[in-house]
């Protein structure tokens, strides 16, 4: 009996270390190690202002789509210029993005949580209008707790019998151990994309206040909580000490976010029999 045990042993090892690996690798991180190219390489809008500003969109990149670097990201990026042609330096105050469908503009931020939260409000408060982009949302890491049972359902079907064919044990303690390692992987997998998610935002975003020097110019991205239908972008910008704006209208981007309506099929009209005589 004893050598049965002893050689159930190794066995049990083994498939307890391979089924963590297995979870392991489960928790996958969200950003994207070679983004697909941008959908438009430049889409060349412009607008300028009275002073020698510039504003260039260049590139537009939405949840998923081409040029995205995050799995179900939270923003839409919009990649701009900012081109001073003038002989004094300006400074970028603020970027707003304008819709109808919102009850007032949003602003451009670096900040992941902010970001984040916007994007969660605005897709819950247009649930029922059909917003494309608010299906899918990644849930935080102490959702997967419910998603997987404090049993370890997730191994169940698989995994949980073939361990239990291999080391003739009871299977709930092994989905007790496996849920509990895809758990604390999937939180410590979380809590670095977050931090990874963060850099990115601080290095390719506009930080706003920024000064632009005299015959200068930069190239950063615009990020925005998920918008639909926006149809105005502004940039505010001090100059000579007074305030101005830069206002760049976006006709092309109405139907954004947005699930197109459905074409009402006429019902076809039947021809009436006449009675009989």
């Amino acid at each position: 009996m004893n050598i049965h045990r002893r050689r159930r042993l190794p066995a049990l090892v083994g498939s307890l270390v391979s089924l963590t690996v297995l979870l392991d690798g489960c928790a996958s991180s969200r950003l994207i190690k070679n983004p697909p190219p941008p959908t438009e390489t430049d889409v060349g809008w412009a607008a300028s202002g009275p002073d020698g500003i510039t504003l260039d969109v260049h590139q537009l990149i939405f949840r998923d789509s081409g040029g995205s670097w995050v799995k179900k990201a939270n923003w839409d990026e919009y990649v701009l210029t900012v081109k001073n042609d003038s002989q004094d330096p300006m400074e970028i105050q603020s970027i707003y993005l304008y819709s109808d469908k919102l009850p007032a503009p949003v602003e451009s931020s670096t900040s992941r949580e902010q970001l984040d939260e916007r994007s969660h409000a605005a897709l819950r408060a247009f649930k029922d209008v059909g917003i494309v982009a608010g299906v899918g949302i990644v849930a935080p890491s102490a959702m997967i707790v419910g998603a997987i049972g404090t049993g370890g359902g997730i191994l169940s079907a698989s995994s949980g019998a073939m361990a239990v064919a291999a080391v003739g044990i009871v299977a709930i303690p092994v989905g007790l151990i496996g849920g509990t390692v895809y758990i604390v992987n999937r939180h410590r997998r979380d809590k670095k994309d977050k931090l990874l998610i963060e850099q990115q935002l601080n290095e390719r975003g506009y930080a706003v206040p920024l000064q632009i020097q005299a015959q200068t110019q930069v190239t950063k991205s615009a990020f925005f909580p998920i918008t639909p239908a926006p149809n105005r972008l502004v940039l505010n910008y001090s100059s000579h000490g007074e305030v101005r704006e830069i206002s760049l209208e976006l006709p092309e981007l109405a139907g954004l976010h947005l699930k197109a309506p459905r074409n009402k099929i006429p019902r076809p009209v039947s021809a009436s029999m006449p009675g009989p005589s």
